[in-house]
């Protein structure tokens, strides 16, 4: 991925930006990616949070995680596109690939959450796979 990371959502009220360089790239097959996604998986990559801004306001929506934490994330409030996800109390957000303006270049580093993956969804089998989520950005 490039240096300079830039996004949006849909409707571009929000845009976003960082220029710090990934933690990690996963495609995360948890159950709240399902369904916040609408599909199989999220791709995604961690980024510190303090290197992060946005434009535009956003709308939060917290929901219990596996880990017994808040699990937060961020839509677009006029045209629905989620664009990141932060454990509440962590310096990590995990952005959505796919809101970048150019997410040509995410190459994913691992699956995570294998545990709740569709039986129907395709693995590259050269990433290694993780039943939850391992540690990550330390």
């Amino acid at each position: 991925m490039s240096k300079k990371i830039e996004g949006g959502c849909l409707c571009g009220a929000v845009r976003y930006e960082s220029d710090a360089e990934p933690l990690f790239a996963v495609n995360c097959h948890c159950r709240h990616c399902q369904m916040t996604s609408g599909s199989t998986h999220i791709p995604g990559i961690g980024l510190p949070a303090a290197a992060f801004s946005h434009t535009g306001d956003v709308t939060w929506y917290k929901i219990q995680n596996d880990r017994g934490g808040q699990s937060m994330r961020a839509f677009c409030p006029t045209c629905g596109t989620p664009i990141m996800g932060q454990i509440e109390g962590e310096e990590i957000l995990f952005l959505h690939v796919i809101t970048l303006d150019d997410p040509g270049g995410f190459a994913p580093q691992m699956d995570i959450f294998e545990s709740s993956a569709q039986p129907w969804d395709r693995f590259d089998d050269t990433l290694p796979r993780f039943a939850k989520m391992p540690p990550m950005g330390e």
